[in-house]
């Protein structure tokens, strides 16, 4: 592995691989970075309207995907190699740490999704240790004494992603270099794994199982032979409810405690129960016990109160090492608030409430999400001294009587681990990247960060036409990110330049010194050579990604919201205008997430030209879009080839302005439905151009090659894909993109080198100059 900077961060230190912010980027009252929406979005989009994702349908896309990938490897001008961009500076979620106990300094990392990573620098530099092939989407990560690691894949929590699930539980005797699936295939998530300290070969996993459906997989499962089988040992109260957490005592590990998590979701919202326990074993996990009384909090119906605040939601346990007889509970609501801290002195039998049990710091690392946390930890050396994940990292040295925040790593944290030969050092995942202490992980203390990490998770971006290496793109929980300096300088790192979750980002094709990045709900920025100004989307239902194009002229600009706004960016002119009516069927009849425009259309060779899709599946298009506000008309397109399904992209040919393209998300299950249709007569009829000759699966962007009009690239959750002829004939474009949402893709004028914004393996590129 190569050499590298290790940057401390202390409460007055600057980083050098923390995200560059311009002074004027991140207005007062500008959304945080929030993972509820990501999920949203992810999920609304793909699932069918009845809420479900089909297992059989993402299986079967991800296999036809596989075989035109290993087609494509036939002929050299088919065979395109994907390298990675980055950025690898910024990094991006890790959901869970596992230092070696039998290596110094060897530490993996399970990612969002972004695979598997191993560090045998102790964090200084990673190198992915996962099949790229493999489910991406990653929940746990243990390694035994022997040094075999377990891997739980589907990451569980309701937010940032969790419509891609995992494909159960795997497991490495070579440090990761090769993979066997060991069984839990149809669990879909895994919140967690642990191992008998007594025996390598009893393993524990707690799967929470899909988002959207109660197959009975969920609960804690058990093995005694090293995966060949397992036993449900931990049946949940229904078959909404799976196993979250789990815990052993090792100091005696016939004693363990495990938490279950009561939680679904339909088309319309999420339901919760009254199932969310606790439970204990004293016989090595064969048999459990609910425990879960008072002082615990419990799941009741107070008229007038929502289930959200009365009901029990996730929660988070630990023992200690060094007093067998001490652990550590958190408890939130089924609504994301905090809602007690306990400790028990008798190895969990009887539990005790420690502080408040609402409000306080607890509640305000939280963030109104704790669902997204629910994690404790207990020092290995002291009893007393515990942490709990939030927003920022909380730290008590009396046992959860008072806290201290961290101010210093990026929010929102996942993992915490010790090194099992470094006394004080501690190891810290969170939605920035990877952190080590080497102060016990004190949260004002100082704080380092792993420089290089690709695996951060994109939703759009824009390439210069005047300049390759000059990348802006909207990224999770990490703002909207531009290639360069502020002094215009390229060297291989990217800064933040909007925060929150970054989403649309545009560069101007006529001058790359111009460029907007939006956050969350069209809160849109515009720079001129560094200097921004606000140019938020206007509306009352904006989409998580809501879309921003550019007209004809590139001055002027189209956003979405339950309308299509226009605005011109020159100095003294920057108002937004509502050039439509509402253009959606509001917020029915899918779920109360729908009634935006999700798409907007445009070309240089008809300024008056644009269309509008939304995510109810509606095509629009005004032929006069540069008239005066009040005098804009709009038409509302019929198809029998419109699905009804999320509208992701129109793309309008920019030499003939009567063809284009609609792509649609979701997997295709039931009755077949198109993914990409084109319109040769300005949006008269439409036909199907993809069908079955692709893989049936949530097509996220179409772009025309700019020389070559029968050329045309989609990008979608299964890869990246290319037809010569207009949809006669695909082709996948190179076999070695990770399995992992393509987002955006784009290939300037002029270049022959098509990029790829992943949804957790940063952005790739790959060159076209021998494609045929």
């Amino acid at each position: 592995m190569a050499a590298t900077l290790v940057v401390l961060l202390g409460a007055s230190a600057a980083s050098g691989t923390e995200p560059e912010r311009d002074a004027a980027a991140t207005p007062a009252g500008q959304a945080t970075a929030n993972p509820l929406g990501a999920e949203e979005w992810m999920y609304l989009q793909r699932a069918n309207p009845d809420g479900s994702i089909p297992d059989a349908a993402v299986a079967e896309a991800i296999a036809q995907s596989d075989q035109m990938g290993t087609a494509a490897m036939g002929s050299p001008s088919t065979d395109q190699v994907w390298a990675e961009l980055g950025p690898s500076n910024i990094g991006g979620r890790i959901r869970d740490v596992a230092a070696d106990p039998t290596t110094r300094n060897v530490v993996y990392i399970a990612t969002g999704t972004g695979g598997l990573w191993r560090s045998d620098d102790a964090g200084a530099t990673f190198e992915s240790a996962w099949d790229d092939q493999l489910p991406q989407s990653m929940g746990a990560v243990a390694v035994d004494s022997r040094g075999v690691v377990w891997a739980g894949t589907g990451e569980p929590d309701h937010g940032g992603g969790s419509a891609y699930y995992g494909r159960g539980v795997y497991k490495s005797s070579d440090d990761g270099a090769t993979w066997t699936n060991m069984g839990l295939v149809t669990g879909d998530t895994i919140g967690q794994v642990v191992i008998d300290p007594r025996d390598d070969d009893r393993v524990f996993v707690a799967v929470m199982g899909a988002l959207h459906d109660t197959e009975p997989t969920r609960g804690l499962f058990m093995t005694e032979n090293g995966g060949d089988t397992w036993t449900r040992v931990l049946v949940p109260g229904s078959t909404a409810t799976g196993a979250i957490d789990v815990t052993i005592n090792k100091n005696n590990p016939d004693i363990m405690l495990a938490t279950t998590w009561d939680k679904i979701r339909d088309e319309k919202s999420r339901i919760y129960g009254k199932n969310s326990y606790l439970y204990r074993s004293t016989d090595g996990g064969r048999t459990w016990a609910n425990i879960h009384m008072a002082p615990l909090p419990q799941s009741v119906d107070i008229e007038g109160q929502p289930v959200t605040a009365t009901y029990v939601g996730r929660m988070g346990v630990d023992f200690s090492d060094s007093d067998p007889n001490r652990a550590y509970l958190i408890s939130s609501t089924a609504g994301g608030n905090f809602n007690g801290f306990f400790t028990s002195t008798d190895a969990g039998a009887t539990w005790t409430p420690v502080g408040p049990t609402s409000g306080g710091t607890l509640q305000s690392i939280s963030g109104g999400f704790a669902w997204w946390f629910g994690r404790v930890y207990v020092d290995p050396v002291d009893p007393m001294h515990v942490f709990a994940a939030g927003v920022s990292l909380a730290e008590s040295r009396d046992g959860g009587l008072t806290w201290v925040t961290s101010q210093t790593p990026h929010a929102d944290q996942h993992g915490l681990e010790w090194d099992p030969f470094t006394p004080g050092k501690v190891y810290l995942g969170n939605d920035g990247g990877f952190y080590w202490s080497n102060q016990n992980g004190a949260a004002r203390g100082l704080w380092a960060k792993t420089p290089h990490l690709a695996v951060t998770q994109f939703y759009a971006m824009d390439v210069s036409v005047q300049d390759g290496a000059r990348v802006n793109a909207g990224s999770q929980d990490n703002g909207s990110l531009k290639s360069w300096a502020n002094d215009n300088t390229v060297n291989g790192d990217w800064f933040g330049f909007v925060g929150g979750d970054g989403m649309m980002n545009r560069i101007d094709p006529t001058n790359d010194r111009k460029y907007y990045g939006c956050s969350q709900n069209g809160g849109c920025r515009g720079f001129v050579d560094g200097a921004g100004f606000s140019m938020t989307i206007p509306g009352a239902r904006k989409n998580w990604v809501a879309p921003l194009e550019f007209a004809a002229d590139p001055r002027i600009m189209f956003g979405g919201s339950e309308f299509v706004n226009r605005i011109n960016t020159d100095p003294g002119q920057r108002v937004w205008q509502r050039i439509s009516p509402d253009l959606t069927e509001g917020t029915e009849p899918r779920a109360p997430g729908f009634g935006t425009v999700t798409a907007i259309g445009t070309s240089p060779a008809d300024p008056d030209l644009v269309y509008a899709g939304t995510d109810s599946g509606l095509v629009w298009v005004s032929r006069n879009a540069m008239a005066a506000p009040e005098e804009v008309t709009w038409e509302k397109l019929e198809s029998p080839v419109f699905p009804g399904r999320w509208v992701t992209r129109i793309t309008v040919d920019p030499d003939n302005a009567k063809v284009a393209w609609a792509t649609f998300s979701g997997w295709r299950s039931g009755d077949p439905y198109p993914h990409l249709v084109m319109t040769t007569d300005g949006g008269s009829t439409w036909k199907d151009i993809a069908g079955k000759r692709i893989p049936q699966a949530p097509i996220n962007d179409v772009i025309r090659h700019p020389e070559k009009r029968n050329w045309l690239f989609i990008a979608t959750d299964v890869g990246v894909f290319r037809t010569t002829n207009l949809g006669k004939t695909w082709i996948k474009v190179g076999a070695n993109l990770p399995l992992v949402p393509v987002n955006d893709i784009d290939l300037p004028d002029g270049s022959d080198t098509l990029y790829a914004a992943t949804y957790g393996r940063s952005i790739w590129t790959t060159s076209l100059a021998d494609a045929g």
